[in-house]
């Protein structure tokens, strides 16, 4: 029975072996866990194919049912690079700090409305050492 090893093989050296290719040829819609199982080698493609024309992680999520952690565990084997992470330009950031420092909005509002990830706004404000709250009062030690 081929491995996902033979299946990255075939991925990276573009050869398959007959039995590879026959199994592929073999499967079908998943209904089942067994299934799933007898169905991985041809998913795998499926999704290193999906990932490698650029299509976003969560498409290919829904499209082939599984985890984000699969896609980039099939991404990482297959010998693909890892994405860059999106560069929001200065207008973003700075539109993103205004709102963030003159508003009340909750963070996830902040980033709906720049487009924008709730975990780059916070991330943004804990760099630039921007907090809503007010500091609290040291306490005294007492001897």
């Amino acid at each position: 029975m081929p491995t996902l090893r033979d299946a990255a093989d075939h991925y990276i050296l573009g050869r398959a072996s007959k039995a590879l290719l026959s199994f592929m040829a073999q499967c079908r819609r998943i209904f089942s866990f067994v299934q799933e199982r007898a169905n991985r080698l041809n998913r795998y493609h499926l999704v290193t194919r999906a990932y490698e024309d650029g299509k976003p992680v969560v498409d290919i999520i829904a499209k082939y049912g599984c985890s984000k952690g699969t896609v980039l565990r099939y991404a990482r084997l297959a010998g693909l690079d890892k994405r860059p992470k999106p560069k929001f330009s200065d207008a973003t950031r700075g539109a993103v700090i205004r709102a963030y420092t003159q508003t009340t909005k909750k963070v996830e509002d902040i980033a709906a409305e720049n487009g924008v990830s709730p975990a780059y706004v916070s991330k943004l404000a804990r760099e630039l050492n921007i907090s809503r709250y007010a500091p609290r009062p040291k306490k005294k030690r007492s001897a």
